[in-house]
């Protein structure tokens, strides 16, 4: 039964939202828009009949007397399944969350709708044992109406059996039809030239496009949180992250919107040119050199600061004839592979071919 409430009160959502009736912060929410509004709502409308609602979503334990301190204390993270359930409408798993929505969005909490479903039930089913009763159809009858609803049975099964004969008839000789065209279709070679080329369109379309991702592939830059103030190095790029979180062997430092946006480290470094020269900033870490992509000190040595590229570096430690050779290397390989199994197709339709004949 829970399952159908928690439809009917996504429903009511989406409806208000249709009408323009809900809040800004219920119109797009987010995490932080979603505990500002549980504060607004509880400062406008709180009863006593929703302590229930607030303790199961907010304070299960029962960690708190007060019902604000216990909504500012929770963590922004638990709204995360509510607001997924609201942009996306996947399934919830949370029911406490659920209902905090029908309180949020003004719907009946889950026990009123449940009396209210419960007492309407019994209505319907006596509806339903009257309208049986009133159907009922009297026992006596005029007698001519019985003959000649008998004669009319009887004429309309014969005309039903006449029917029935016909039919089966007409199928026998559809199914008679159907045999002959079967037997002449295998007379006729198989449509299997437009499957081959199909499939190695898609496996060739397949390559390039991996081939291309694997060439101009970016690492996606995560935007912070509005309680993300601080960030760390994850090994290439700069992630954003709470200031008291606890992260094993890294060092937190307070977060840096232009490092964290342009700061990258160059993994395949044979890929640069001349053309990286004034893009492109080094230094030597461990007797080795590390490539970025922005300027300023090194992320995990931050004593050492990054210079930019230089032609002699580039010439002397950087091989882009390397990278096409390891790049010409993959696409034969690749174009292999597809030629294998294009043979293998053509294997398989000669084989069905010869099978069916």
């Amino acid at each position: 039964m829970f399952e159908e409430y928690k439809k009917e009160v996504l429903e009511f959502y989406f409806f208000k939202k249709g009408a323009g009736e809900l809040s800004s912060n219920l119109e797009n929410p987010g995490r932080l828009k979603l505990k500002n509004e549980c504060l607004k709502i509880f400062a406008e409308k709180y009863t006593k009949k929703d302590d229930q609602i607030l303790k199961l979503f907010f304070d299960p334990l029962g960690k708190f007397n007060d019902h604000i301190k216990s909504i500012e204390k929770f963590g922004l993270d638990k709204f995360r399944p509510l607001v997924k359930f609201l942009k996306e409408g996947t399934s919830i798993r949370d029911e406490a969350a659920v209902k905090l929505l029908a309180w949020l969005t003004g719907f009946d909490s889950y026990q009123d709708w449940r009396s209210k479903k419960e007492s309407r039930e019994p209505d319907e089913s006596e509806n339903s044992d009257t309208g049986q009763q009133g159907d009922s159809i009297p026992e006596t009858g005029d007698k001519e109406i019985s003959e000649e609803n008998d004669n009319s049975l009887s004429n309309s099964a014969g005309t039903s059996t006449e029917k029935n004969i016909n039919s089966n008839e007409k199928a026998d000789d559809n199914e008679d039809k159907e045999e002959e065209v079967v037997i002449d279709s295998d007379t006729i070679e198989p449509q299997g030239t437009p499957i081959k080329t199909v499939t190695l369109t898609c496996v060739a379309l397949l390559f390039l496009a991996s081939g291309f991702f694997f060439l101009f592939k970016k690492s996606t830059i995560r935007q912070p949180y509005a309680d993300e103030q601080c960030m760390y190095w994850a090994g290439d790029h700069y992630e954003p992250v709470k200031c008291d979180e606890k992260i094993k062997d890294v060092t937190l430092i307070p977060i840096n919107q232009k490092a964290l946006n342009n700061l990258r480290k160059i993994n395949v470094i044979d890929t640069l040119t001349r053309y990286s020269i004034g893009k492109v900033w080094y230094t030597r870490i461990g007797g080795k050199h590390e490539f970025f992509t922005d300027s300023g000190m090194h992320p995990v040595d931050t004593l050492k600061r990054l210079r930019p590229l230089s032609t002699y570096i580039l010439s002397n430690h950087i091989s882009h004839d390397r990278y096409l050779l390891n790049l010409w290397r993959l696409s034969i390989a690749g174009i292999i592979a597809v030629v294998l199994y294009v043979i293998c197709l053509v294997y398989f339709f000669r084989r069905q071919k010869k099978f069916k004949s």
